[in-house]
C-alpha cells in the first residue's frame, strides 16, 4: 500500500518540477516586462524631471518675467508631459497586452496540464482504490492462512506429543524385542539340545526296539525248539511206554 501512494506521490512531485520548467520562461518574461517597465518609469521620471526643474532654476527669473511669458512655458511643458505621459501609457498598455496574452497562453497550458494532472491523479486514485481492495483480500487471506497455521501449529505440536509417547513406546519394545530375541535364541539352544537328546532316545530307542526284535526273535526260536523237545520228550514217553509194555508182554508169557 505504501508503493502505490509513493507512486502518485512521486508523479506530483515531477508535474510540480514539469510547472515549474514550465514557468521559467513566463518568469523571464515577467522579469524582462518588468525591467521594460522600470526603464520606461526611469525615463518617465527623467523626462519629468527637466519639466519641473526648469521652474524652480528659473525662480529668480520668474519674478522678472512677465504673466504671459510664464503661460507660454507651462503650455509647451504641458504638451512635452502630456505626449510623454500618452507614450509611456501605449508602452504600459502594450506590455500588459503582452503579459495578458502570455499569461493566457499560461493558463491554457496550465489548465491542460491541470486536466491531465487530474486524469492521472484519477487513473491513479483508481488504482489505489484497487490495490486497498487487494490489499484488503490479501489482508483476508493473509488472516485465514494464519489461523490456518495456528491449527496446524497446534496440530503438529499434538503430533509431536504423540509422536514422542509412540517413540517412547517403539523404544521400550525395541527392548522388549531385543530381550525376546535373547531368550528365543536361548530357547532355540535349549530346544537344539532337547532335539540332539530327543534324536539320542530315539537312537537309543530303536536300539532297544532292535533288541526286543531280537530278543522276541530268540524267544520264538525257543519256544519252537522246546515245542520240539516237548514232542521229542513225548515221542520218547510213548516210546518207554511201548517198551514198557513189551517187556512186560515178555515177561507175562
Amino acid at each position: 500500500m505504501s508503493v502505490a501512494l509513493a507512486v502518485p506521490i512521486v508523479q506530483a512531485k515531477a508535474g510540480a518540477a514539469d510547472d515549474s520548467k514550465a514557468m521559467a520562461p513566463l518568469n523571464t518574461e515577467r522579469s524582462e516586462l518588468g525591467d521594460k517597465n522600470r526603464e520606461t518609469l526611469g525615463s518617465r521620471r527623467n523626462l519629468t524631471r527637466p519639466s519641473m526643474a526648469q521652474p524652480l532654476t528659473s525662480k529668480s527669473e520668474y519674478r522678472k518675467s512677465s504673466p504671459q511669458r510664464i503661460s507660454m512655458v507651462a503650455n509647451e511643458l504641458d504638451h512635452k508631459n502630456i505626449v510623454v505621459l500618452s507614450q509611456s501609457c501605449t508602452e504600459d498598455v502594450d506590455i500588459k497586452l503582452r503579459e495578458k496574452s502570455a499569461l493566457a497562453k499560461l493558463l491554457s497550458d496550465l489548465k491542460k496540464k491541470k486536466m491531465q494532472y487530474d486524469a492521472k491523479i484519477a487513473k491513479k486514485r483508481r488504482e489505489v482504490d484497487s490495490t486497498i481492495v487487494q490489499t484488503m483480500e490479501l489482508e483476508k487471506k493473509l488472516q485465514g492462512i494464519k489461523s490456518n497455521n495456528k491449527m496446524a501449529e497446534s496440530e503438529v505440536s499434538g503430533l509431536r506429543l504423540e509422536n514422542d509417547r509412540l517413540t517412547a513406546e517403539v523404544d521400550h519394545l525395541r527392548k522388549d524385542l531385543r530381550e525376546a530375541t535373547g531368550n528365543f535364541e536361548k530357547e532355540c539352544q535349549e530346544v537344539e539340545k532337547l532335539k540332539q537328546m530327543l534324536s539320542n532316545y530315539r537312537k537309543d530307542l530303536n536300539a532297544e526296539m532292535k533288541a526286543r526284535d531280537n530278543v522276541q526273535q530268540d524267544l520264538r526260536a525257543s519256544r519252537t525248539a522246546q515245542s520240539l523237545m516237548i514232542d521229542r520228550v513225548d515221542e520218547m514217553e510213548k516210546r518207554n511206554r511201548a517198551l514198557k509194555t513189551c517187556v512186560a508182554d515178555t515177561f507175562n508169557h
